[in-house]
């Protein structure tokens, strides 16, 4: 009952609020050792620059007293909030909670683990704002990481680039900066264990990247969560992703094509015996070839049939995604409009002829660029 008390008491956190400038957003697994330095490294970071800020921690089923030690945290401070899993869900899960609930227009990522300078958060946020990039990631030119990660790492970011084309060191990085746009966008993916991709789907959703030269830090608490089977689990994200990214929208031209590719060999295939049975006189019954002709086309069509159903299901989860791909929108703001017009009409009474025709289009053509005004993107629809 006191633990439900408790609970409800730090529910008002959770609410939004006024919109800051940065959100650091702390995904955390039993780091009850760590909470409290990455916190106090964070305020006398960010709380020495003209931002305003939040720190949001996530307690991904922590087994330890780390949401004991955050509770401690919000109750001083009221720029911390914290959310709390009901049990250990992924990093991924962690982070996209984080995007749905933070307020800044600057999304920042990092680990509580304290193995980045919250310094170089700074560089980040610059990076993104004077670059006017929507994601920048950190590159950690110094590795404290003993060989056995690092030398997969290479091999990881290698094979990455090289299949994606995105020109990037560092893809895993756990320090990330985000525009706001580019960080609900990745919400959808915030499961299992696609956080490694985020910079990929964003890459690959249109949003310009970066990245940010930092040096890591030695872990001084805790210990890595992470084993030898991630490298595993890494591909099948990265399939899924490659998948998402490039086919999301229409799984069709993907298993369509894989379909039809099929179902030509198995033509292919049966074309041959055909006219090796019609014209040299071999028999083709209970040959193996056969078999493998009849099932290259079984197997084009169910690709073909998965497709199509692959395209329903996604017309009807689709709604109005469309919007997410806009950056922008323009359209005339009516009060510009009207000044312009009255401008127009004090001049006509004092030019004529060709002179007012060429006051007109060059008045036209300054509404133009003065009137044009850039929006947020709405829930509602805008008429433009």
């Amino acid at each position: 009952m006191l633990q439900d008390a408790v609970d409800r008491e730090f529910e008002s956190y959770i609410e939004p609020d006024a919109a800051v400038d940065i959100s650091v957003i702390l995904p955390a697994y039993n780091e009850e050792d760590s909470v409290d330095g990455i916190y106090a490294q964070i305020t006398a970071v960010l709380g020495a620059t003209h931002y305003s800020y939040e720190i949001i921690f996530i307690d991904d089923g922590s087994t330890d007293s780390t949401w004991v030690k955050l509770q401690g945290l919000v109750r001083g401070d009221c720029r911390v909030r914290a959310l709390r899993h009901r049990r250990n869900f992924g990093k991924a899960s962690a982070l996209a909670n984080g995007f749905t609930f933070a307020r800044g227009d600057i999304m920042v990522t990092s680990d509580a683990d304290m193995q980045y300078d919250p310094a170089d958060i700074l560089r980040l946020v610059d990076k993104l704002v004077e670059g006017g990039y929507d994601v920048v990631s950190a590159y950690k030119v110094v590795r404290r990481d003993p060989l056995s990660k690092r030398i997969p790492s290479w091999f990881f970011n290698f094979f990455v680039r090289s299949t994606t084309g995105i020109k990037l060191h560092d893809i895993n990085a756990g320090l990330k900066a985000f525009r706001r746009d580019a960080a609900e966008d990745l919400i959808r993916v915030g499961y299992g264990e696609l956080h490694r991709f985020f910079i990929i789907v964003a890459a690959r959703r249109g949003y310009s990247v970066s990245e940010v030269p930092v040096e890591s830090l030695y872990r001084t608490t805790g210990r890595s969560k992470y084993g030898a089977e991630r490298y595993l689990r890494g591909a099948m994200d990265f399939l899924t992703v490659y998948f998402l990214s490039g086919y999301g929208e229409s799984p069709l031209h993907f298993l369509g094509a894989l379909g039809l590719w099929l179902g030509a060999a198995g033509t292919v295939v049966l074309a041959y015996l055909a006219v090796a049975a019609a014209f040299l006189g071999q028999a083709v019954d209970g040959s193996q070839m056969l078999v493998l002709a009849v099932l290259l086309m079984l197997a084009g069509v169910q690709m073909l049939a998965v497709g199509l159903v692959a395209e329903m299901i996604n017309n009807l989860e689709r709604g109005n995604s469309a919007r997410s791909k806009i950056s922008q929108a323009l359209r005339f703001s009516e009060r510009a409009m009207a000044q312009r017009r009255r401008k127009t009409d004090a001049l006509d009474g004092e030019a004529s002829g060709d002179q007012l025709d060429r006051r007109q289009v060059r008045l036209a053509g300054d509404m133009l660029v003065d009137a044009v005004c850039s929006l947020e993107i709405p829930d509602a629809p805008v008429k433009l």
